[in-house]
């Protein structure tokens, strides 16, 4: 039985991350962690068709148009940090070069390349999620494989301290009070679009997946953005 809850993540470092973050994805890659296992960390960067996607999150998630996840949502302080790739030439020594080439690692080019890399900062103490679906099950994902959010979690940013779920009797998975909680097709909210326009405010669209993983390159829609997101 689909039930709304939130999903609150209690953070134990800050997110590096520019992007909104839905629900539906983490969810989902959760789910593959458990299908793949250590395939899962291969790094191939492949993603699964529509249809793929939905057979694993249709028996999780409710639908409307979208997925019933909302984007990521607390109070944050945001900075600027970066994040830094560097070869330890302290140990070239115990290094086996082999009997051919030079004995020297290229640090300018290619997989031992050096880096120094600007990368945008955002300090949580709590991110909530609004979630129609399935509570326990998404509960059982996020807590045995979901330990941190957004980018360059092997260098420590975005650990999540503790998953947290409240039930509760509205669902703001996707709508509250007249506003989107997460990117929704233009094509599936025409009569929201136009009330904006006739009170001439602004519209946010972007174009945007309309399925996870949200850094696809098809299944791609013309979206309203929620408000406060827009990057």
């Amino acid at each position: 039985m689909f039930k709304n809850f939130k999903a609150i993540a209690h953070m134990r470092t800050p997110i590096a991350t520019i992007d909104p973050i839905i629900l539906d994805s983490i969810i989902l890659a959760a789910k593959m962690k458990t299908t793949l296992k250590d395939e899962y960390y291969s790094g191939k960067n492949k993603y699964g068709t529509k249809d793929e996607v939905e057979s694993v999150l249709d028996p999780i998630l409710n639908k409307q148009g979208v997925y019933c996840t909302s984007v990521g949502i607390g109070d944050n302080r945001e900075y600027a940090g970066s994040w830094v790739k560097r070869w330890d030439d302290n140990n070239d020594d115990i290094v086996d070069f082999g009997k051919r080439g030079k004995q020297r690692i290229n640090t300018g080019s290619g997989s031992f390349k050096n880096y120094h890399m600007p990368i945008v900062l955002k300090s949580y103490k709590t991110i909530t999620f609004y979630v129609n679906g399935d509570m326990e099950e998404v509960k059982r994902l996020l807590e045995n494989h979901i330990f941190y959010l957004g980018k360059k979690g092997n260098q420590g940013y975005g650990q999540i301290r503790e998953w947290e779920f409240i039930e509760i009797d509205e669902d703001w998975s996707v709508w509250k009070d007249g506003e989107p909680m997460r990117p929704i097709p233009v094509s599936e909210c025409e009569s929201y679009v136009e009330e904006i326009m006739r009170r001439n405010q602004p519209v946010y669209t972007r174009q945007h997946p309309i399925i996870p993983p949200y850094w696809r390159n098809d299944n791609i829609e013309l979206c309203v953005m929620p408000r406060g997101v827009m990057s």
